[in-house]
């Protein structure tokens, strides 16, 4: 009896084993498959942006080896640059023209594209060849196209009368700044329009059937209807372009090469030059960091407003 009694308080002061609960097993298989993506992201990612942080406080020069710590001085050295001002302006106002002008293109011919009628599959595919085919190439094309001595616009405009001889349109400032930012929106729009598309598709016929009862039109519809299903998709949209044109870098290099005179000259460039033309890597790597708050502020503005409107809706 009394060993009886030993062995029950051994067994009842025994720490009792704590289950695993079905909300832990599953928190745990999210770190199980996400660790695979996190090596991913921190390896591809954060070592690169993390070197060029670093890179950008050393005199770090190509074929010079690791260079030597210096500081602020790149830094210094980048905002005092002549005109390092006009190209952050510069690189805003093309970076919103373009994603304004890829945002009304891209609704217009998503709305286009979204009705009934013969032939829409193939002209679906026909727009979306701008974001496909090489950005080396195109570019190269339009820069032919818009030669100022054997171009095809100034051969059709002289054909025509409009002009007596060749006009150098990528060598004057206003022309160069204006076919730079067609070539973006040209080279981007088939995103936005291939993206609306998709969104459009997704709003519940019902909605449109309803507004036509209430005797809405076709602008009405639009504004009412079509507009406030796409704006969650239209934030991420606009958010991705405005990154990716704020630092596209073939384009500009491959038409205007940043001039007339460094009046289409954006970040990307400036980055291009130092680091790979000068080869000084340290004051190259300090560009993008100085741009890398305006990008930030953009990116949460556009984060907030989509989650003001998730939780809205």
């Amino acid at each position: 009896m009394a060993q009886q009694t030993v062995q029950l308080q051994k067994v009842q002061g025994a720490p009792r084993r704590r289950r695993t609960t079905f909300r832990q097993r599953e928190a745990w298989l999210g770190w199980a498959l996400m660790v695979p993506a996190l090596v991913v992201v921190i390896g591809m990612v954060g070592y690169p942006f993390y070197e060029a942080i670093r890179i950008s406080f050393t005199d770090r020069m190509i074929g010079r080896g690791p260079g030597n710590w210096v500081g602020l001085r790149n830094y210094i050295y980048i905002l005092g640059w002549p005109d390092f001002g006009l190209m952050v302006i510069r690189t805003i106002s093309f970076t919103v023209a373009t994603t304004i002008l890829k945002t009304i293109v891209g609704l217009i011919l998503a709305t286009s594209l979204n009705q009934h009628f013969w032939g829409r599959n193939v002209l679906r595919g026909l727009f979306m060849l701008p974001w496909i085919l090489p950005t080396y190439i195109v570019v190269l094309v339009w820069r032919w196209i818009f030669d100022g001595q054997t171009g095809v616009l100034n051969q059709i405009l002289i054909s025509w009368g409009i002009l007596d001889s060749g006009f150098p349109f990528l060598a004057r400032t206003w022309s160069a700044i204006g076919l730079l930012i067609f070539v973006l929106t040209w080279k981007g729009y088939p995103f936005y329009a291939l993206t609306f598309l998709a969104g459009m598709q997704s709003i519940p016929s019902d909605l449109y059937d309803a507004a036509k009862v209430d005797g809405a039109g076709r602008f009405a519809r639009f504004r009412y209807v079509t507009l406030p299903g796409l704006k969650q998709v239209m934030g991420v949209v606009i958010l991705l372009s405005t990154i990716w044109t704020m630092n596209s870098l073939e384009i500009p290099l491959l038409l205007t090469g940043g001039g007339p005179s460094y009046d289409t000259e954006v970040f990307p460039l400036l980055t291009y030059r130092l680091a790979l033309v000068n080869f000084r890597l340290g004051e190259g790597a300090a560009v993008p960091i100085l741009m890398l708050p305006i990008i930030a502020i953009l990116v949460l503005a556009v984060a907030s407003y989509m989650d003001r409107e998730g939780a809205e809706s």
